[in-house]
Formats: C-alpha cells, sequence, structure tokens
C-alpha cells in the first residue's frame, strides 16, 4: 500500500487539473458571446442628416446607415410628407395622394404591398430600431415614385420627386394665397398697432428762405413758414407765404383741416379749409369750405395705365401723386419734358404735381389733374360733396356733387350738379357721366353738362405700349361757365415709345384744332425724348396754324445733356424758327459735383430775338438741416442775385427728440420704433425694462437711429397706408432674445410719430442626458422624446435626444416647467424612466437662464 501512494496521489491531482482545465473551457466558453459584443460595432449607425426635399426645402430627419447605405424612417419622413400611415400589428398602412393608392409595409414577411402589387424585398433592406422602422432608402423610389439620393461624404440626403404629395401641394396652395394677398394688397402681419385720433399733437415745421437783388428794380424776399399738427383727430395744415413786393393776401396762404377714416362707412373723408374740387366752370382762385367723400383713402386695385406727360423748368423733379400718395417721381430733361405712366385705380383717380427746383425753388401750388376714367368697383356708390367760397373779388358760392355707381368693374355711370353763382347761362349745371372698358386695352369716357358742353375721350393702348387718344369736346355757344368762346375742340394723339440697339425714345404726335365764333388754331406737336447713344436727348417741333394767316409758325428745339469726365454734365440746347430761318436762342450749361453734396454750375444764353446775352454761376449745397444755394445771373440787359435755403423740422414726442431735414415734412408720416426686453411679458416698456441696441429691418426706408441704437427711427412716409414692418430676427446680439411678432401693421398717420413698441422677450435654454440601463451597463440612448410642460399643464416644447442621449431646447419663457419621457414612446418600447419627471425653473436673466442638470435613466419596465 505504502509503495502504491505516489502513483495513487498523482492519479488524483491529474484527475483534478483536467477537471479545473474542463471548468475553465466551460467558463470562457459560455462569456464570449459578452466579450464579443463588448468589442464588436453595431450592425449600423443611427444619426440625424439634413435632407433637401425639392420644392419643400430642408429639414432634419433621422436616418441608419449600414454598409455605406442609407435607410430612411418610414413614418417619420411620411408625416412629413403628410403621407397618410398608421401601424397594426407591425405592419405600416395607409396611402398616397388618393385612398385608391393604399400600400402596406410588412417587415416580418419581407414585403411591401402597393397599388394591388406586391414587392418581395430582403430582410436586410430593414432595421428595426427602438424609435421606429427603417427601410433601404432604394426602395422609396423604386415602389412610391420618392427618388433619393444619399451623399455618404457630406451626410446628406436629397429627395426628389414627381408627385404632388399632400405637402407640396398645401405649400404651392399657401404660394398662390401669398401671391394673391400681395396683388390685391392683403397684408397678415403677426401683430396690428392700433391707429390713434389725437386731439392735439404738435409735429412739423417747414421753412424757406429765397432773397432775390435785380438791377433798376426793387429787392424781393420771400419767406415761407409751414405748420404741421394733428388736431381734433384730424390732419391740420398750414401755409404762410410772405413776399416784400407783395400785399399779404389771404388767397396766397394755405390752411386745410382733414379727416381720414377708412372704416366708416358713410364719411371716410372730410376736409374743411381750402378744398380741391373737380369743377367744369373756370375758377381762377382757390375755394374755401368743406368736401366730404365715402371714397376710400387707401388706393384699391389697378386696372390700367394713363400717360400722363408735359412741361416744367429744364431739370426740376416733378413727384407725382396719386389720392395724395406719392406714386413716383422723375426729373424733366433739359427742355423741360417728363411723363409719367399713371395707375388707374378704382375710384377716384386724383392726380397732383409738386416741382422741386435744382436751386431751392419750390412750388407750393399743385397742379391738380382730373383722370377722365373714374371707375368704381360693382355695385359700390361713391359720393362726393364739396361746398365754399372761391376766393375772388365777388367771393362767389360754389358746390358740386359727384355720384358714380360700377354697374360692373367694366362700366361706371354717374351723375350730379354744379353750382356757381352770378354764372348767366344757369347756376345750376347738372351733368351726367360715364366710364366704360370696352376692351382690356379699350377704354371710353363720356360727360355731358347741361347748357355748358359735351365731351368725349377714347383711348387705345396697343400690346408693345402704342397709346392713341382721341378727345373731342363741344360747348354751348351761349355758356358763361368757362371762361373763353371755344365751340368745338378736337384732339388726335400718338405716342409710343421707340427702341434700338443706339437708342430708346419716348415719342408723342399730337394734333389740336380749336374752333371759335370768328376763327380756327391748329397746333401740332411731334416730340422725341430718350436716349441716343446714351446722351439725354430731347428733339421738339411745334407747327402752329391760324386761318388768319398765310403761312404756319414751325419751329424746333434741340436739347441734350452730355456726361463728361470729371463727373461735368453739359448741357446745350437751341432753338431754331423755320418760319423764319433763323436761330431763336442757344444755351450751354456746365454742371459738376463738389465736396460732398455741393453742385457748382456756369452757363451762357444768347436770345437773338431780344439780342440778350446772359452768363450764369450758381453753387447750390445740401446739408442734413438744410438746402442752401447762390446764383447769380449777369447780362446786358438785366442783372440779378438770388440766394436761398429751405428745410424742416419734426418732432419725435415720444422720446422728445427733434430732427431736422433738407426736405419738406409737412403731411409726411414718421415712425419711432422701441425694442425693449419684456421682463414681465406684459407687452408694454416698463422703466425698468432696457432697450434693445442693433435690431434691424428687412424694409428700412428712410432709418435712422439714435446714439446707443436702442431707438429706430423711420421718416418722409407717406400717410395713411398701411406698411408691413419687418424685423430681422437675427439682428439681435443674444440668441436667448425672440421677438414673437416680427412682422407688425401699422397705420401710417401724418405730421407725426406713431410710437411702436417691440417686445423682446427672453427664452431659456434646458439640456440634460437620457441614459439607457441594460444591466450593470449604462450608456447614451438617441431617439427619445422629452416633453417639457409648463405650470398649466401646456406641453411648451418637444425634444429628440440626440445619438448619445444629449438633449437640449432654446426657447423657453421664465417661469416654472416639468421635463418628462414621453409617455407613449416608454409603453411602445417596454422601458420606465427614472425620475418619472423633473421640475426646473427658468429664472428671468438679461441674458437668458440654462439649466443643463437634466437627467433621465431608462431600464426595461417590470410588467415585461
Amino acid at each position: 500500500m505504502e509503495g502504491s501512494f505516489p502513483g495513487f496521489l498523482f492519479f488524483e491531482l491529474k484527475t483534478k487539473k483536467r477537471t479545473a482545465l474542463i471548468l475553465m473551457l466551460l467558463f470562457l466558453l459560455l462569456n464570449i458571446p459578452n466579450l464579443k459584443a463588448q468589442e464588436v460595432f453595431p450592425e449600423y449607425d443611427e444619426l440625424t442628416v439634413e435632407i433637401n426635399i425639392a420644392k419643400m426645402g430642408v429639414i432634419e430627419i433621422p436616418i441608419t446607415i449600414k454598409e455605406q447605405e442609407a435607410f430612411l424612417p418610414v413614418r417619420q419622413l411620411f408625416d412629413y410628407l403628410k403621407v397618410k400611415n398608421e401601424i397594426r400589428n407591425g405592419k405600416i398602412s395607409g396611402f398616397i395622394i388618393h385612398p385608391d393608392s393604399t400600400y402596406q409595409i410588412n417587415p416580418e414577411t419581407a414585403e411591401i404591398y402597393f397599388r394591388n402589387k406586391v414587392y418581395p424585398v430582403s430582410a436586410s433592406d430593414f432595421i428595426e430600431s427602438p424609435t421606429g422602422l427603417y427601410l433601404n432608402s432604394d426602395y422609396f423610389g423604386e415602389i412610391f415614385g420618392l427618388n433619393t439620393s444619399f451623399s455618404f461624404r457630406s451626410l446628406s440626403v436629397k429627395l426628389e420627386t414627381d408627385l404632388e404629395l399632400p405637402a407640396i401641394k398645401e405649400m404651392r396652395l399657401q404660394k398662390m394665397r401669398e401671391n394673391l394677398d400681395q396683388v390685391t394688397g392683403v397684408i397678415k402681419p403677426d401683430t396690428s398697432i392700433a391707429r390713434n385720433y389725437p386731439f392735439l399733437k404738435a409735429g412739423t415745421l417747414d421753412w424757406g428762405v429765397v432773397t432775390t437783388q435785380q438791377e433798376n428794380l426793387e429787392n424781393d424776399n420771400r419767406f415761407t413758414l409751414g405748420l404741421g399738427t394733428m388736431f381734433l383727430g384730424g390732419e391740420t395744415n398750414l401755409l404762410l407765404n410772405y413776399s416784400t413786393r407783395v400785399p399779404f393776401d389771404s388767397r396766397n396762404q394755405f390752411y386745410q383741416w382733414r379727416y381720414i377714416n377708412n372704416t366708416n362707412k358713410i364719411f371716410k373723408q372730410v376736409s374743411v379749409g381750402r378744398i380741391f374740387t373737380r369743377a367744369t366752370s373756370s375758377l381762377f382762385a382757390p375755394v374755401a369750405g368743406v368736401q366730404v367723400s365715402n371714397t376710400p383713402m387707401q388706393n384699391r386695385r389697378s386696372f390700367g395705365s394713363y400717360i400722363l406727360s408735359d412741361y416744367t423748368e429744364p431739370r426740376w423733379t416733378v413727384e407725382l401723386y396719386v389720392n395724395n400718395v406719392l406714386i413716383n417721381f422723375t426729373e424733366a430733361d433739359a427742355s423741360g419734358f417728363y411723363t409719367f405712366e399713371v395707375p388707374l385705380m378704382y375710384g377716384s383717380t386724383a392726380v397732383s404735381l409738386r416741382f422741386y427746383g435744382p436751386w431751392g425753388e419750390e412750388r407750393i401750388e399743385e397742379r391738380v389733374i382730373n383722370i377722365p376714367y373714374n371707375f368704381v368697383p360693382k355695385e359700390e356708390l361713391e359720393y362726393t360733396l364739396s361746398a365754399g367760397v372761391v376766393e375772388d373779388e365777388d367771393n362767389r358760392r360754389f358746390s358740386r356733387l359727384d355720384l358714380n355707381y360700377g354697374l360692373s368693374n367694366g362700366i361706371t355711370i354717374g351723375g350730379g350738379a354744379e353750382y356757381l353763382s352770378e354764372v348767366q347761362s344757369g347756376e345750376i349745371m347738372p351733368f351726367i357721366s360715364s366710364s366704360m372698358r370696352l376692351a382690356p386695352n379699350l377704354l371710353f369716357s363720356g360727360e355731358y353738362m347741361y347748357g355748358v358742353k359735351g365731351e368725349g375721350i377714347l383711348s387705345y393702348q396697343a400690346p408693345r405700349n402704342l397709346q392713341i387718344d382721341l378727345n373731342y369736346a363741344k360747348y354751348h355757344e351761349d355758356q358763361t361757365a368757362i371762361n373763353y368762346n371755344y365751340l368745338e375742340e378736337r384732339k388726335i394723339s400718338f405716342s409710343a415709345p421707340i427702341r434700338t440697339k443706339r437708342f430708346s425714345l419716348f415719342s408723342r404726335f399730337s394734333i389740336n384744332q380749336i374752333i371759335m365764333p370768328a376763327t380756327e388754331f391748329t397746333t401740332a406737336q411731334l416730340l422725341l425724348s430718350g436716349a441716343v447713344m446714351g446722351i439725354s436727348t430731347n428733339f421738339t417741333t411745334y407747327g402752329i396754324y391760324n386761318d388768319r394767316t398765310k403761312d404756319p409758325t414751325v419751329y424746333s428745339t434741340l436739347s441734350q445733356t452730355y456726361r463728361l469726365p470729371y463727373q461735368i454734365l453739359l448741357s446745350p440746347q437751341l432753338q431754331y424758327d423755320f418760319s423764319r430761318q433763323q436761330v431763336n436762342n442757344a444755351i450751354l450749361e456746365a454742371e459738376r459735383p463738389v465736396f460732398q453734396g455741393g453742385f457748382v454750375n456756369m452757363a451762357y444764353e444768347s436770345n437773338f430775338i431780344s439780342d440778350a446775352h446772359i452768363f450764369e454761376i450758381g453753387l447750390r449745397y445740401t446739408f442734413n438741416f438744410a438746402q442752401t444755394s447762390l446764383n447769380s445771373r449777369i447780362g446786358n440787359k438785366n442783372t440779378s442775385y438770388v440766394q436761398s435755403a429751405r428745410g424742416s423740422f419734426m418732432l419725435d414726442d415720444n422720446t422728445g427728440h427733434v430732427i431736422a431735414s433738407h426736405r419738406t415734412a409737412i403731411s409726411k408720416a414718421a415712425l419711432t420704433i422701441l425694442p425693449f426686453l419684456d421682463y414681465n411679458r406684459n407687452g408694454i416698456k416698463d422703466p425698468m425694462e432696457p432697450g434693445v441696441p442693433g435690431m434691424k429691418l428687412k424694409n428700412p426706408g428712410m432709418l435712422s437711429y439714435n446714439e446707443d441704437r436702442t431707438i429706430l427711427r423711420i421718416s418722409e412716409l407717406q400717410p395713411y397706408i398701411d406698411i408691413l414692418l419687418e424685423i430681422d430676427p437675427t439682428s439681435l446680439d443674444n440668441i436667448a432674445w425672440k421677438i414673437p411678432n416680427p412682422k407688425i401693421r401699422v397705420t401710417t398717420i401724418p405730421n407725426q410719430f406713431t410710437e411702436i413698441q417691440v417686445p423682446v422677450e427672453i427664452m431659456g435654454e434646458v439640456a440634460g442626458m437620457v441614459y439607457l440601463k441594460q444591466g450593470s451597463n449604462i450608456e447614451g440612448q438617441g431617439r427619445i422624446i422629452i416633453n417639457i410642460f409648463d405650470e398649466k399643464g401646456n406641453r411648451a416644447a418637444r425634444i429628440l435626444s440626440e445619438g448619445d442621449g444629449y438633449f437640449t431646447y432654446l426657447g423657453l419663457k421664465p417661469g416654472d416647467y416639468t421635463a418628462k419621457i414621453d409617455t407613449e414612446q416608454l409603453e411602445k418600447l417596454g422601458y420606465k424612466a427614472s425620475p418619472e419627471e423633473k421640475a426646473f425653473e427658468i429664472q428671468v436673466d438679461e441674458y437668458g437662464d440654462i439649466v443643463d442638470s437634466l437627467e433621465f435613466i431608462l431600464e426595461k419596465s417590470d410588467t415585461q
């Protein structure tokens, strides 16, 4: 026994080693999968990329990438495209565009059913993650017509389709509505500023001084002073003119109170003081009285155009106003010719012109032009009643009633009566009128006033802007309302643009014939105005014929402006009389800018008929607060010196600031924009709430800032119009600042700064992590929905965690909130969250509060 002990012991040790080795091998085999799982990468990557959808734009969407192929989330993509989809028993089903185009996606059988056809796919073309079902992007194009292309380099997806998907159709219809709104003038702002009607509010002041010294004549000093205010809720303007050579006369002054309310159905416009009448009778003095009308102040839809052309002084600026709204402005050419294309509006189209000279001259009188075509929208009745006293020597009484009714959008009938005292042929003059659109480009207007005259106008505009106008008027031989003895007046006019590679001209040829009891006058005019080889050119030929004379009078005027080096403008002008075969006069003028805002000019004029020779030199300079000029005209028969200055002041009583300008301010509107940090979110600027610097507008106009750039002012706006201010939200210095209403509609009010308070809300940021716990392993989990609820239980935000579990959201107002993982998603995934909810507070802070300590841990629910 003793001899065998070592062998037994060896056998026993060997057996134990073998057993331990077997146990060790079994342990390793059982744990190899866990070791491999910790070392092998996942089969796919899940991340968020941009997807560019044609006709819709760019959005962010989660995708999965496996072996450089993209897999798109079926339900999320269909939800964005507004394609009906629902999930039942693991299958996604619905229809595309039409209920007959049904589909069903079944990942279990690896089949897709669409339009009564089955498409077999591979099981590897599906990826099911905790957040949903993903399908290989190629099948969206092959089966559904949603062609996608994935760029692995830029990690982006592009989707194109010929289908008008519900989302694309909705965007197209919305764009059409927006375009229609722009055409019809409908504005859809985020908020509107209510118009105020102050009892008394000081506003604007215009001033001007012109002094003239002439050889052998009395010196002349002229002063103008204009005051613009708001009184009794209406616009009040007073313009005083004084000259040392002319006695003070009320007829040379202007005064008017005007109340505008476009929401009133009966009285939309009321004017007291100087009124603008559409009188047929000859009035050679202004009318002081009252005028009421239900015509809206704002322009309505335009249905055509009317060419307006005339003459003023050479190179004067002409402003065109339609219904007291500035439509356009232009500069007269070297001969003084100007032209406008006036839009014809539904309703009364009152056109007025204002003239401004280069040397500070300003014609305070307005040239009111009555457009013969007066169209009113269908089934609408408009009236204008005027009554007052003509400020002439006899103080004659005047009144007029205009009525117009729209039978259709193309036919308007009207009538009324005009009264003027001391008219021998009849003080009361009834009339009827009509305007018709016979064809899209053919307009007719006619009016007959009993005992005075009848007239008709026919206008045709050809496709290439060729316009033909025929005018005919027949006067009653015994009428005395119109202060001339015409019997008939006939006029025909042709106007058309002429364009070639070397010149672009506006051309007009007209013949006007006037029949009087004892004689006839015929005048003709051929006008060419435009650019010839880049040179501004005007060539006008006049012909005058009287049946009492043997030969007609014919003469032509040629004016040009050359742009020479060193910014010199050279303007020669020559007039030649063909009847006398001689040159009547010649002018040569040169002008050049000097300094910044200054111009110097020299000119020479020779009049061969009167043997007058004049040399002229002048300087004009525009300051921020005034426009000034000095001018000297030295001639062999007369010498004169002129000095002028004019400007304006406008009071911003909202901030106590006075703005000086070199332009007129009376009847102009202005805005004061005050952006501020709205701490208490009441929308009103309180004393403790600071201003916000640097805010910008997308449509600024004449914009200026105060010193710290917290107050914006927009001046020189037209009154009584609705404008839409669009604030640039990216112009704010802090990303935590948000403008809740970036589109603001405001009605401009004359002679005042309308205050617009722009509250800027301070947004807070919340951030945190979502973890997934599996056994002892904890890692970040993406595509988890976190809902943020305010203190009233309303959902304030919906956040999706990123691939590593991190989530963030900027845009919470100060207050108490609760964060919770989406319960519906937790039920689908079979998870529970710890904690179930997390309360936090966003505090009031100038730069925005940040709460970044939220954490949620997900793990399998006990009920699973």
